[in-house]
């Protein structure tokens, strides 16, 4: 059987944990509100914004043959991290277990039981292994491969007044000594264990899919982007 899952780095099957059905590849849902309007055939849909989706259940069905395993599966089988699901590897899902894990014996005298993991995913699946990218000319480029836009993880080495230009957003950077990282998925700028959110102005960028610019003013060595591709 070659159905399995992946959760904070453990293989299922190192547990002892059989997979008997996958959930299948699911397209979140897109927020919205439906109105009826009086008088007015079917329903007006106004959407909370660009690319808002809520969290979906991912249930992965699985049984063990020793049930002498089940403290330590329920003992690693809880809070949040990361999951990859057979059907889809190469990347992950954040998720937290959000169910009660009941083991069932399958048939009466049969020592196997049977669960299911019930995972609540962040909307998005994020590729891994991703290179960094590094930009040493003001007026480079880099490329969104995914079908939304990513929160990227900024690096940039310089000082002074900057002006960072990230595809349409602006970016202003004031009395930077050696270099600022812009953490766009946390909303946070520090340095090292220092925070410098109070040496930034604009809003935290984001990389579209497709092609962005990448430009600046100032006095900068260089841009490094771990960008964080994520999927539908």
């Amino acid at each position: 059987m070659t159905d399995y899952f992946i959760w904070n780095g453990v293989d299922c099957r190192t547990k002892g944990i059989h997979v008997s059905e996958l959930p299948p590849i699911t397209i979140p849902l897109e927020r919205s509100t439906q109105t009826t309007v009086p008088g007015r055939p079917g329903s007006l849909t106004q959407i909370e914004g660009d690319d808002v989706y809520d969290d979906m259940i991912l249930t992965a069905t699985c049984f063990i043959a020793d049930p002498e395993q089940i403290p330590v599966i329920a003992a690693w089988l809880k809070g949040k991290g990361t999951v990859t699901f057979a059907n889809r590897t190469g990347g992950h899902y954040n998720a937290r277990i959000a169910n009660q894990i009941p083991f069932e014996k399958v048939l009466r005298g049969n020592p196997h039981c049977s669960f299911a993991v019930n995972f609540r995913c962040y909307p998005f699946w994020y590729k891994d292994n991703v290179s960094d990218v590094t930009i040493t000319t003001s007026g480079g480029t880099i490329t969104n491969p995914g079908s939304v836009y990513s929160e990227p993880l900024i690096t940039l080495t310089g000082s002074g007044d900057i002006t960072l230009m990230v595809g349409t957003t602006i970016v202003e950077l004031a009395d930077i000594t050696t270099g600022i990282v812009l953490d766009c998925a946390l909303k946070e700028a520090y340095l090292g264990t220092t925070l410098k959110n109070d040496h930034m102005s604009g809003d935290f960028p984001v990389l579209k899919p497709g092609l962005n610019a990448i430009s600046w003013f100032g006095n900068v060595t260089s841009v490094v982007i771990s960008p964080r591709w994520r999927f539908l």
